[in-house]
Protein backbone atom coordinates (compact mmCIF):
# COMPACT_ATOMS: atom_id res chain seq x y z
CA UNK A 1 0.00 0.00 0.00
CA UNK A 2 1.27 3.45 -0.80
CA UNK A 3 1.84 5.25 1.90
CA UNK A 4 0.42 9.22 1.40
CA UNK A 5 1.90 11.94 3.36
CA UNK A 6 -0.66 14.58 2.61
CA UNK A 7 -3.40 15.03 5.05
CA UNK A 8 -7.02 13.93 3.86
CA UNK A 9 -9.98 16.26 4.23
CA UNK A 10 -13.47 15.59 5.28
CA UNK A 11 -16.13 18.48 5.28
CA UNK A 12 -18.95 18.00 8.44
CA UNK A 13 -21.95 19.17 7.66
CA UNK A 14 -25.55 17.56 7.99
CA UNK A 15 -24.95 13.88 7.49
CA UNK A 16 -25.14 11.28 10.99
CA UNK A 17 -21.69 11.81 13.28
CA UNK A 18 -20.96 8.25 12.17
CA UNK A 19 -20.83 8.80 8.33
CA UNK A 20 -18.06 11.48 9.41
CA UNK A 21 -16.29 8.96 11.86
CA UNK A 22 -16.10 5.96 9.73
CA UNK A 23 -14.66 8.43 6.87
CA UNK A 24 -11.67 9.17 9.29
CA UNK A 25 -10.76 5.89 10.42
CA UNK A 26 -11.26 4.89 6.11
CA UNK A 27 -8.93 7.48 5.34
CA UNK A 28 -6.45 6.58 7.67
CA UNK A 29 -6.44 2.89 7.19
CA UNK A 30 -6.18 3.57 3.04
CA UNK A 31 -2.48 5.44 4.31
CA UNK A 32 -2.71 9.04 5.22
CA UNK A 33 -0.84 9.50 7.64
CA UNK A 34 -3.00 12.60 9.02
CA UNK A 35 -6.42 13.87 8.74
CA UNK A 36 -8.52 17.26 8.66
CA UNK A 37 -11.59 17.87 9.75
CA UNK A 38 -13.70 21.37 8.72
CA UNK A 39 -17.08 22.56 9.32
CA UNK A 40 -18.34 26.01 9.63
CA UNK A 41 -21.07 27.32 11.85
CA UNK A 42 -23.73 25.06 13.52
CA UNK A 43 -21.54 22.06 12.44
CA UNK A 44 -18.72 22.89 14.37
CA UNK A 45 -19.64 21.05 17.82
CA UNK A 46 -20.24 17.81 15.29
CA UNK A 47 -16.68 18.32 14.09
CA UNK A 48 -15.45 18.30 17.73
CA UNK A 49 -18.11 15.39 18.38
CA UNK A 50 -15.89 13.42 15.30
CA UNK A 51 -12.90 13.91 17.04
CA UNK A 52 -13.29 12.72 20.47
CA UNK A 53 -15.53 10.01 19.19
CA UNK A 54 -12.00 8.92 17.25
CA UNK A 55 -9.34 9.53 19.12
CA UNK A 56 -11.44 7.95 23.03
CA UNK A 57 -13.63 5.04 21.36
CA UNK A 58 -12.20 3.65 18.23
CA UNK A 59 -8.58 4.39 17.57
CA UNK A 60 -6.04 5.10 20.25
CA UNK A 61 -3.26 5.74 17.65
CA UNK A 62 -4.71 8.85 16.18
CA UNK A 63 -4.29 11.90 18.08
CA UNK A 64 -5.25 15.84 17.45
CA UNK A 65 -2.55 17.36 16.05
CA UNK A 66 -3.68 20.82 15.45
CA UNK A 67 -7.05 22.62 15.77
CA UNK A 68 -7.52 26.00 14.40
CA UNK A 69 -10.50 28.40 14.42
CA UNK A 70 -11.27 31.77 13.12
CA UNK A 71 -14.10 33.21 10.50
CA UNK A 72 -14.40 33.52 7.14
CA UNK A 73 -16.36 35.78 4.58
CA UNK A 74 -18.71 34.51 2.45
CA UNK A 75 -21.47 35.95 0.39
CA UNK A 76 -25.19 35.09 0.73
CA UNK A 77 -27.34 33.86 -1.88
CA UNK A 78 -28.31 38.08 -1.93
CA UNK A 79 -24.46 38.35 -2.59
CA UNK A 80 -24.29 40.26 0.82
CA UNK A 81 -21.19 39.47 2.84
CA UNK A 82 -21.34 37.31 5.81
CA UNK A 83 -19.23 36.36 8.85
CA UNK A 84 -19.08 32.35 9.18
CA UNK A 85 -17.11 30.73 12.10
CA UNK A 86 -15.12 27.90 11.06
CA UNK A 87 -12.88 25.11 12.98
CA UNK A 88 -10.16 22.82 11.52
CA UNK A 89 -9.43 19.79 12.90
CA UNK A 90 -5.94 18.08 12.28
CA UNK A 91 -5.84 14.55 13.35
CA UNK A 92 -2.35 12.65 13.25
CA UNK A 93 -0.83 9.02 13.54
Amino acid sequence: MENKSDSDVIFVGKKPIMSYVLAVLTNINSGYNSVRIKARGMSISKAVDVSQLVTRKFSKELKISNAEIGTEELTDKDNKPKNVSYISIEMRR
